[in-house]
């Protein structure tokens, strides 16, 4: 079957499942949490994949960090209480979950940023158009990426944001003959159609698509304007192509199991890797069958790893996994050392940071152990260091392990001043172990008020020995708990309410239970075990792939982590193994 009769068949079964249902969010309970005073500290629903939290608010009146986005099987409630397990958890290993919904299908819509890049790089743009900032947004707190399958969909709403956008840009770049010469320098109808289409579709246009489009350019050449016939007559074009699946979705139309095209390699490559379409060098490259070959492939994807635009795009991807966007949710309510400038320079510290372990070839160990770090002056006081100048830049944080030792981290996890000892710890089993945490019980009682000479781990430790045990006392609470020396803004410390901190506990890895003492040695202990590798590895697949991992594809993850481990493996060695990989090569599963 031609490749445009299957891709219009398939796509009218897509569009039908994309305008019924897109969000099914199994709600398995709704948790609320009140703080010692009587306040609100949390609503969540926890969700069979991942509901979205409440925010939550201090004991002290001051409002602690959005509860984050919960992980697959696991809930994410108020900025305390949560994550009681009303199921028996035995100390065994949790492994790194892999019981995604996945729909393998064949058609990816372009994200918001997707197609503001390409629009932009097909148009030979000097600026982006800003069509994209009106855009609806995926829903959030159903997976891990806002590129996955499940929400990026076309419906009636986002089809009329797509049919204005292209008019918009389509009509920017015809307002003269002459501007219409940047983006294709010809007044040949043949040839513009052949050029910009093969840019917009990322492939040579059939014969019946050039016929097709040159009716249509002979329709607009006769339209009313200033501009040349030619001139209105590719504004016409540009129109449609920009408004055509071809351009929308990026594509995988083989059968599963059969290696994609050069051409869809190098689109999906492309699309994830600098987030927008290929370059004419890179759709030559395909053409002359560049990338069908793995060793082809992984050659490409590293040049295209040194591009600038590879740093903006996994900047993306590790935004949304550590959830850098809550920076601007922080509130606090008279913490000595906190203003709120302090968030706009945790948001440039942590995308500095990231940037940094990208574009160094580091990788996940370096993501927990490293004393690098970033600051500007507000931060440098909470650290101890002297920044020079007013912006951020890079220091050295002698005393510190890692991203999950760093102020914006800590900060973010915490109500007013005292350490969110629960979020440190589900957050770091969601994003760096990815484990399987049973969901919350139905009733959670309030937190109470510190006691004379209680810590707040003491505190914390007979609220969860009643109420959530073992979840909490096996998974969660210890490793939030090593982070017991740095209070609600990031401040190391060494008493907490008149008692020496306890950072002390016992983590059951793969590897066997680990005991450590301090964020340091449970840094060190999950950089030496497969889990954190194999976790990063599994949510770089997924957004690489725009798709939920499952059991079946343990094995690639398993090969992937090995690579996160081995000497010097860095984040772009992890993602060149995906590349060579078939899960990547080839279309996976599906019938869509």
């Amino acid at each position: 079957m031609a490749a445009p009769t299957r891709l219009l068949r398939v796509m009218r079964k897509y569009v039908a499942l994309a305008l019924g249902p897109c969000v099914a969010l199994l709600v398995a309970c709704t948790t609320t949490v009140t703080g010692p005073d009587g306040n609100l500290i949390g609503t969540g629903a926890s969700s069979g994949t991942g509901g979205s939290g409440g925010t939550g608010t201090s004991p002290a009146g001051g409002s602690g960090a959005a509860s984050a986005t919960g992980g697959t099987g696991a809930s994410s409630g108020g900025a305390s209480g949560t994550g009681g397990s009303s199921t028996s958890l035995s100390g065994q290993p949790s492994p790194v979950a892999m019981d995604g919904t996945p729909i393998y299908s064949r058609f990816l819509r372009l994200t918001n940023s997707q197609w503001e890049n390409s629009v932009h790089d097909i148009l030979k743009l000097s600026a982006p158009t800003g069509q994209s900032n009106q855009f609806l947004h995926a829903v959030a707190g159903v997976t891990d990426f806002d590129n996955n399958e499940r929400v990026v969909f076309v419906d009636n709403d986002n089809w009329s944001d797509f049919q204005g956008a292209s008019e918009a840009v389509a009509a920017s770049v015809t307002t003269t003959d002459a501007a219409l010469q940047k983006v294709v320098a010809t007044t040949d109808p043949a040839t513009f159609i052949k050029t910009f289409g093969r840019r917009a579709f990322r492939r040579d246009l059939t014969a019946a698509e050039v016929t097709s489009y040159t009716a249509l350019y002979t329709s607009g050449k006769t339209y009313s304007g200033t501009q040349s016939a030619f001139t209105k007559g590719a504004a016409l074009v540009i129109t449609a192509m920009l408004q055509s699946p071809n351009f929308l979705y990026r594509t995988e139309m083989g059968d599963a199991g059969a290696p994609l095209s050069g051409y869809e390699m190098a689109a999906k490559l492309s699309l994830w890797i600098r987030n927008t379409t290929p370059s004419d060098a890179m759709l030559d490259a395909a053409a002359q069958g560049s990338f069908d070959s793995a060793d082809g492939a992984v050659a490409q994807a590293k040049t295209m790893l040194e591009d600038p635009a590879a740093v903006a795009s996994i900047r993306e991807m590790h935004n949304q996994l550590y959830k850098l966007a809550l920076f601007d949710t922080i509130t606090k309510d008279k913490v000595d050392g906190y203003s709120d400038g302090l968030k706009a320079e945790f948001t440039t510290a942590a995308t500095d940071f990231f940037d940094y372990i990208f574009s160094k070839n580091l990788g996940v160990k370096d993501i927990l152990t490293t004393n690098v770090g970033f600051a500007g002056p507000l931060m440098g006081a909470l650290y101890g260091v002297s920044v020079a100048g007013s912006g951020v830049s890079q220091v050295t944080l002698s005393d510190r392990t890692g991203w999950y030792s760093q102020a914006p981290y800590l900060t973010l996890w915490a109500i007013n001043n005292d350490p969110d000892s629960i979020h440190r710890g589900v957050r770091i089993n969601f994003d760096t172990l990815c484990a399987e945490l049973g969901p919350p019980a139905s009733m959670l009682p309030p937190v109470p008020a510190l006691e004379m000479n209680q810590s707040n781990r003491q505190r914390y430790e007979g609220l969860t020995n009643g109420c959530g045990a073992p979840c909490h006392t096996v998974y969660i609470n210890p490793i939030g708990f090593a982070f017991e020396d740095y209070d609600g803004v990031g401040r190391y410390r060494t008493t907490d309410n008149g008692q020496p901190v306890d950072t002390t506990g016992t983590y059951p890895l793969a590897e066997g239970n680990v005991t450590f003492s301090g964020a340091p040695e449970l840094m060190q202990a999950l950089a030496s075990g497969t889990q954190a590798h194999q976790c990063w590895a599994k949510k770089m697949a997924s957004y690489a792939l725009e798709r939920d991992m499952v059991d079946a594809e343990r094995p690639v993850i398993e090969s992937l982590g090995a690579v996160s481990m081995a000497s010097g493996g860095s984040l772009k060695q992890v993602m060149l193994a995906l590349v060579q990989n078939d899960a990547f090569r080839t279309h996976v599963g599906g019938a869509q």
